[in-house]
């Protein structure tokens, strides 16, 4: 049999909104999106254009000539569109999202979502291990932070930290693909190719200019379901930005142990906007999201508090005891603190053109022949921030080095 799934709509003072009003604003959205395409495809504006300068304004117009959308949701649901357009593009801020870049932007063919079947990636990185000798040809947990040139042997140098071993070692080789995420450049690009001012001039304003934020994904793993079982998402609306968010004794006893400001409860409560309920399993898990400066923030607490507060607003939300459905499982990422990502994806910031991921892509020849190519989704013209715009670019740059060899 089918089930109708939709989604539920909470509001802070534990209301519900119909679900068809959230479809009503979805459309008005996308409305605003487009007219923002139209606008400005062209790409004739001279001066750049932020996303929050032009859509958020047009939607809540479109808001305020519903007849069917009340005035009191129009901040609410305009807050709530701008958090999940944060998240799709992983911007701490829209005005630092390119309007013009944006809506140039190229989506895939296909279904948005599908899930992973028999266990997510493994099978996956498991089909492309098949084709590697097993003679260690692929080293682990050896961290590139030298790369030189050597203009004589025509050669690059290449200084590796050997972390188990806490010791660094020197490589010879031909080419390198470098597929480290644009945070980790911005990070480190200065120190591993200091000793190659031609490479750090031809990419150091593109590594700069383009934008890379963080996205964090909380997941709440619970005995049983106490959301409507038909449920998809849980969407949470904020009726009143100034109102603080009450504190359960047992979320401040933890603030205590862990010497918490209960500033970041307010900060991460006020944040929180949208709530997915896993799909592809009989265990209820639900998935929130945090985006921008809260999402690193968050990195700093331990999962069982970030998990509190999680369960703890979405329960006042719904307008349930929070005490009787306690999460039985709390499990989180933290990009940004992972210092060999520093970051979920990139987007095109406000200083940044296509321009910029041209040069990013670019191959560093200081003798003619491409020495070090680079790749990972940052470096795509059109579906940037995507595993298959990462994919693509480094099959592209291994089949130009086989053309090298060629």
């Amino acid at each position: 049999f089918a089930v109708h799934l939709e989604t539920t709509v909470a509001t802070s003072d534990g209301k519900s909104v119909k679900s068809d009003l959230m479809d009503k604003a979805t459309d008005l959205w996308e409305r605003a999106r487009e007219k923002a395409e139209e606008k400005y495809d062209d790409r004739a504006t001279p001066s750049p254009v932020s996303f929050a300068d032009f859509v958020p304004g047009d939607f809540q117009k479109r808001l305020s000539s519903s007849s069917s959308i009340s005035k009191d949701l129009i901040q609410p649901l305009t807050d709530y569109f701008m958090k999940l357009e944060m998240t799709e593009t992983s911007c701490n801020t829209l005005s630092d999202l390119n309007l013009i870049e944006y809506v140039a932007y190229e989506d895939l063919e296909g279904e948005y979502e599908n899930d992973l079947k028999n266990g997510g990636y493994r099978p996956f990185i498991n089909y492309f291990k098949s084709f590697i000798p097993n003679d260690n040809r692929v080293r682990v947990n050896c961290e590139v932070i030298r790369v030189k040139f050597i203009e004589d042997d025509r050669k690059l140098l290449i200084e590796v930290n050997h972390l188990n071993e806490q010791r660094t070692k020197t490589m010879i080789c031909d080419h390198i693909i470098w597929t480290t995420s644009l945070g980790h450049l911005k990070a480190n690009f200065h120190s591993i190719f200091a000793d190659e001012p031609r490479l750090i001039q031809q990419k150091q304003q593109a590594i700069s200019n383009l934008g890379f934020g963080t996205v964090n994904k909380v997941m709440l793993i619970y005995k049983k379901k106490f959301w409507h079982r038909k449920a998809s998402s849980i969407v949470l609306l904020h009726m009143d930005k100034d109102r603080s968010f009450e504190i359960s004794d047992a979320l401040r006893q933890k603030l205590q142990v862990e010497r918490v400001d209960s500033q970041i409860v307010q900060d991460i409560a006020n944040m929180l906007f949208h709530y997915d309920v896993l799909p592809s399993t009989d265990i209820p898990v639900l998935i929130c999201w945090l985006v921008g400066p809260t999402a690193v923030a968050a990195e700093n607490l331990s999962e069982q508090l970030i998990g509190q507060i999680c369960h703890e607003v979405l329960c006042r939300y719904l307008n349930i005891p929070q005490e009787k459905n306690q999460p039985v499982q709390i499990l989180r990422s933290a990009w940004h603190s992972n210092k060999y990502i520093g970051g979920s994806y990139s987007y095109a910031s406000i200083a940044s053109t296509k321009h910029d991921r041209q040069q990013l892509a670019a191959a560093y020849a200081p003798d003619g022949v491409p020495r070090v190519l680079f790749a990972g989704e940052a470096t795509h013209q059109q579906y940037y921030s995507t595993v298959n715009a990462a994919m693509e670019t480094g099959i592209q740059a291994a089949k130009r080095i086989l053309s090298a060899i060629d």
